[in-house]
């Protein structure tokens, strides 16, 4: 998935758009004078952090009137972008992530003070860095605009803040003026459901399950999810279509256990609708067995 924020810039008379600016973007120039910014891209939109490996964030900078290549910087910082209402949802408590670190992680080069604060059994890890000046092959020109890819030298993980991120790209022109806009992202942490079973009891169904998150202290890979709501679903054999027929919540070890009338024929399955904190998960697709 990507995400794509198309930003306001002054009008200078009317023009058409050049091919590849993003489609439905409004069609204004900039001023003749200054640098602009028209859109940023991010892939993946919604990055989520699994218990092992890292996500590759890509930043695209649609920008006119950039002084040189090393005119253009990135900064990738944890925390909601400036004025923007607070992004993270529900499930962040402890857990959560740590709060926001010390300093940018940023396109200017190397922090000079410590990476991403690590909670108790967490493993300090490097500062990540975007890369201040693009490839010649990641910046092409469309018109006046140009295409400007950015991407960090070293990944999102596990080990970095779960919750809201901002990236905020400086453009600075030949006469020395700057212009800064921001895009916000949510970083989020992997849920995963194990041993759900679908048990036909009396003229119902019973569903029961265990709901995991990436472990938030880091000594496992998961760990329970403890007081979480969990969606019980059902729908008829070669449908398509789910309908959510009850609700559970997960005690202190993820164990969710629902038992929903009738439908004893039908498929199911268990959804965990994603918090600011943690991303969205969902089960496999179970017939009810008789026991």
């Amino acid at each position: 998935m990507t995400l794509r924020v198309v930003l306001p810039v002054l009008m200078a008379g009317a023009a058409a758009v050049p091919a590849g600016v993003p489609a439905g973007a409004e069609q204004v120039r900039p001023s003749s004078t200054g640098p602009a910014i028209r859109s940023i891209t991010l892939n993946p939109a919604a990055p989520v952090a699994g218990p092992t490996g890292s996500v590759h964030l890509v930043i695209e900078v649609v920008a006119r009137g950039v002084a040189s290549p090393a005119g253009m910087t990135v900064q990738v910082d944890p925390g909601p972008p400036p004025g923007s209402a607070k992004l993270a949802g529900p499930g962040g408590g402890p857990g959560g992530g740590p709060g926001p670190v010390s300093g940018p992680l940023s396109g200017h080069g190397p922090l000079s003070g410590p990476g991403p604060a690590p909670q108790s059994g967490l493993v300090p890890v490097p500062p990540v860095t975007v890369s201040t000046v693009p490839s010649q092959t990641a910046r092409r020109a469309l018109g006046e605009w140009e295409i400007w890819r950015f991407e960090p030298d070293k990944k999102l993980s596990r080990w970095y803040p779960a919750g809201p991120w901002t990236v905020a790209v400086t453009a600075r022109g030949t006469d020395g003026g700057t212009v800064t806009r921001y895009a916000g992202f949510q970083l989020r942490r992997e849920t995963k459901f194990s041993s759900v079973q679908a048990v036909r009891k009396g003229a119902g169904v019973e569903v029961r399950g265990v709901l995991n998150r990436v472990d938030p202290q880091g000594y496992l890979d998961y760990a329970p999810f403890s007081g979480q709501t969990v969606e019980i679903l059902h729908r008829e054999p070669g449908q398509e279509r789910w309908t959510r027929s009850a609700e559970a919540t997960t005690d202190l070890q993820g164990h969710f256990l629902q038992a929903v009338a009738g439908h004893r024929d039908e498929e199911w399955r268990a959804r965990f609708v994603e918090t600011g904190h943690y991303a969205a998960g969902r089960s496999r697709v179970h017939r009810a067995e008789q026991r």
